[in-house]
């Protein structure tokens, strides 16, 4: 968007995850009320003090969620509306407009198979934020070096691809992957009240690294275990609100709390 005036948005910085429902107040047109609507939030990305992109999006959804009205297209754009308008920004221009679902979560791809994959195609979005970008960069270079080095050594495309996977999915990713899609299972149900507070604990310290490195996929380094991601979790648990904290609880013992367990401090049988 290009506005008349500033628009207000801090230049160099980035709003993330704005869960705020004020421009929804008195809204007839909410399906589930205030607190019983599907909730999305807001990115803002300032170029400049009268150019900023914003989007509005949802968090994660399956199932009968994601068939709400709410998540609607159409839907997403009225709520955007009432945002802009509610921020009080007039709009000079509209650049450009875009619809997207990002696949989050979901099975594996068969790793080690000779068709070899990368990006989305390899399952590399994250699975609690859908992130994906800096990922796919970042780990690119070890990719195509396992390639080469693979096939300078054996000729063969198969242990090339074996290697390949590898370099895409380590065991310290793959432990690293049952957390997030831990993470995203438990946000699939949270209402806008428990959103707000799980973010208010997710953010709490802006400088804190580890929010940084969990939207970044970088939580752990190969051959160590997840604790520094065990470390943030717990950290987000105490500063959780009490209702936040009862869900958490009762999330980890009746939804994925074995397989959770498992990943994290690599256990054997019964729990495979």
């Amino acid at each position: 968007l290009e506005c008349e005036e500033p628009h207000g948005f801090p230049v160099g910085e980035m709003l993330l995850m704005d869960f705020s429902t004020d421009h929804l107040v008195g809204d007839e047109e909410l399906e589930g009320g205030l607190e019983g609507h599907v909730p999305t939030f807001l990115y803002a990305f300032p170029f400049d003090e009268k150019k900023v992109f914003v989007e509005e999006t949802h968090l994660v959804a399956r199932d009968k969620r994601a068939k709400a009205r709410s998540l609607e297209m159409e839907e997403m754009v009225r709520r955007l509306d009432k945002r802009i308008e509610h921020l009080g920004l007039k709009v000079l221009k509209r650049y450009e407009e875009e619809c997207s679902v990002i696949p989050m979560g979901g099975p594996l791809p068969i790793l080690g198979q000779p068709t070899l994959a990368y990006g989305a195609a390899a399952v590399m979005v994250h699975p609690a934020s859908g992130y994906m970008i800096n990922r796919v960069l970042k780990y690119a270079p070890d990719v195509a070096s396992a390639l080469a080095q693979s096939l300078k050594e054996t000729g063969s495309a198969q242990r090339a691809s074996e290697a390949a996977w590898e370099a895409i999915w380590p065991k310290h990713r793959l432990i690293e992957r049952d957390l997030y899609c831990f993470g995203m299972e438990v946000m699939l149900g949270l209402d806008v009240g428990l959103l707000r507070d799980f973010f208010v604990a997710f953010f709490a310290d802006p400088k804190e690294k580890f929010w940084r490195r969990f939207l970044a996929w970088d939580m752990t380094r190969s051959g160590d275990k997840p604790y520094s991601m065990s470390v943030f979790m717990i950290l987000m648990f105490f500063r959780g609100t009490w209702r936040l904290k009862g869900r958490l609880v009762k999330e980890a013992m009746f939804k994925d709390g074995v397989h959770l367990l498992k990943s994290i401090f690599d256990m054997p049988f019964p729990f495979d």
